[in-house]
């Protein structure tokens, strides 16, 4: 009985080493992907904030001696250094509106916001906000989406004004000049809800979602800048997913193989 055991096994172990190292191939291969179009690009940078050494470090690289470059989460400012951890953007939307409320920079962001459709495409800043008073949700709003922009480029919001202020403004309803158009968070949940169930066996939570439909709308707005097609929305949706939780991903693929194996399938 021992030796039938040990030989109906083998296989299954055989099969099982098997099955991890082609997972493991293929994990690595969307790792090297992931690595060049999602989440963050490699920016050069000219240092590290005092405390942030560790995190930066291992995903530090130095192609010569005067030149780094950094392709971590964490978010590199305007000067290039490496900054901060990634903005929570529910708690610090009223925090960055507060640091230029009431000044003409700040007036100018959200004029900016506003032409570009982060208040939709007849949405102004309320006048509290340009004042630098009061803030209503839709202020909020929009810098909160521009910060959920801003950690998935890996930078600072302030750096990325600058590329805002080249991209198309979004034309008002009955003007005669082309639109960026976007899909809704609506229409993008139910993709990305979908596709989180497939990959990660479980419902985004609420950061995750907002931040993988901001990103996703504002990919649809750089491409229409350039006049490129967008992705399919299934395609952006699977690209959003495969990086909120790798490890996750690659585990469900194991177990749904060996399900397979099991059933003999």
């Amino acid at each position: 009985m021992a030796n039938g055991e040990n030989q109906d096994t083998t296989p299954v172990d055989q099969d099982f080493a098997a099955i991890l190292k082609a997972a493991g191939e293929q994990q690595q291969e969307e790792k090297n992907i992931l690595g060049k179009d999602f989440p963050y690009a490699v920016r050069n940078v000219t240092g590290i904030k005092p405390g942030l050494e560790q995190i930066a470090f291992p995903d530090l690289q130095r192609p010569s001696v005067d030149r780094m470059r950094y392709g971590g989460h964490l978010l590199v400012d305007k000067n290039g250094v490496v900054a901060r951890s990634p903005y929570d953007p529910v708690k610090e939307s009223r925090v960055e509106l507060t640091k230029i409320g009431g000044t003409a920079v700040g007036a100018s962001v959200l004029n900016l916001l506003a032409s570009r459709g982060y208040y939709g495409v007849n949405g102004k800043p309320s006048a509290s906000a340009l004042a630098g008073t009061r803030y209503e949700p839709k202020d909020l709003q929009a810098m909160e989406d521009l910060l959920y922009y801003a950690n998935s480029r890996g930078s600072t919001w302030e750096p990325l004004i600058a590329e805002l202020a080249v991209m198309p403004a979004v034309q008002a309803t009955g003007g005669g000049g082309p639109r960026v158009r976007v899909t809704s968070a609506e229409d993008l949940g139910v993709y990305l809800r979908e596709e989180s169930f497939r990959q990660l066996g479980r419902n985004l939570t609420k950061s995750e979602l907002q931040q993988a439909i901001s990103n996703i709308q504002n990919q649809q707005r750089q491409r229409a800048t350039s006049a490129q097609d967008s992705p399919a929305l299934q395609t952006a949706a699977q690209m959003q997913v495969a990086g909120v939780d790798p490890n996750r991903a690659a585990a469900m693929r194991l177990g749904r193989a060996l399900e397979l194996l099991v059933s003999g399938q």
